[in-house]
């Protein structure tokens, strides 16, 4: 009985893995497509929207969430977290001064609505030099369709972004170049049980990216935001303790991938410590480390949680808050 039980473990984790490379085979296609229909552009590097992620948990796990994120916060690590929300209603607003320089805001909120839970976020950074405002909606669901978890659900979700940028509205010197940009993003996101304890996390960001900016100084023209492949495994070892990596694989030759490792640890069922890791592969390697910190508590028919991360950034430190209301 016991060896039986064994291969049947064995040939879950196969097909499970099976599963997991179709995915990412699909995504990665897209993606490539997408990197030789933007080849003859401008470049693949824009000058803006370098988003940072909505919320100080998964910056103190160094951004290796990718398999355990859930709720608002999934709008943009990966949509497919929507879904896994333990409310049915959930709201939360986010703070950094991004390497003490560039302020950043964000808000995003859910509503499960039967099978399925939509997300809407809005993220604004910057300042009259150069403003950039991102929407984001996104919808998840969850299915019941794994063999070797049927009590376990996948799911899967899918976020739009509207971008819009504006720069050179400060005062400054005479004939000062100004512009603005619209565009639009498509992010894809799975999560996958393996195991009772561990889950696959795949994020496509940007598989289908659209913007065009407009220059008083250089007209018009296309700068598109590059896509990335994120590929992530959290595991539970224990009930308190959470193991995420993440590998965040560039897609286009000008862009290095990335990859982030993470560690949660929950103290008393109210309390989490959190750190990660961060490195570059690249030539020139280079490092960066994250501490954080939340901390959960009921009020009144609702829950609360507050959160708080430091970045050691290669250029400068970044200090995060974030607030959560789950109804």
């Amino acid at each position: 009985m016991k060896a039986r039980t064994l291969t049947a473990e064995r040939r879950g984790l196969t097909r499970g893995l099976f599963a997991a490379a179709v995915a990412l085979s699909v995504l990665a296609a897209v993606s490539l497509s997408t990197e030789t229909a933007h080849g003859e552009e401008l470049s693949d590097i824009p000058g803006a929207f370098v988003d940072v992620g909505i919320g100080a948990r998964g910056m103190g796990m160094g951004g290796a969430v990718v398999a355990s994120v859930e709720g608002a916060s999934s709008l943009f690590w990966n949509p497919a977290g929507l879904g896994q929300a333990g409310s049915s209603r959930e709201f939360m607003v986010a703070y950094s001064d991004q390497m003490g320089l560039v302020p950043y805001s964000a808000g995003a909120g859910l509503q499960q609505l039967g099978d399925y839970t939509l997300g809407v976020g809005l993220l604004y950074s910057g300042d009259d030099v150069l403003s950039e405002t991102s929407v984001l909606i996104g919808g998840a669901r969850e299915f019941k369709v794994l063999p070797w978890a049927p009590d376990r659900a996948a799911g899967f979700g899918a976020t739009l972004r509207t971008r819009w940028a504006s720069y050179g509205n400060n005062e400054s010197m005479e004939e000062q170049v100004t512009g603005s940009a619209l565009g639009l993003g498509l992010d894809v996101g799975a999560l996958i049980p393996l195991t009772d304890s561990t889950t696959l996390g795949v994020t496509g960001r940007d598989v289908i990216s659209m913007l065009n900016w407009d220059s008083s100084a250089a007209g018009s023209y296309g700068e598109n935001v590059p896509a990335a492949l994120v590929i992530g495994v959290a595991m539970k070892p224990h009930d308190r303790v959470l193991l995420g990596v993440d590998l965040d694989k560039a897609l286009h030759r000008d862009t290095n991938g990335v990859v982030r490792a993470g560690a949660e640890l929950t103290l008393f069922g109210v309390a989490c410590l959190r750190g990660g890791y961060v490195t570059t592969l690249s030539e020139d390697e280079s490092d960066e480390f994250s501490i954080g910190a939340g901390a959960t508590f009921p009020a009144g028919a609702t829950v609360m949680t507050l959160d708080a991360a430091y970045l050691f950034g290669r250029l400068a430190d970044t200090l995060r808050f974030s607030l959560g209301v789950a109804l």
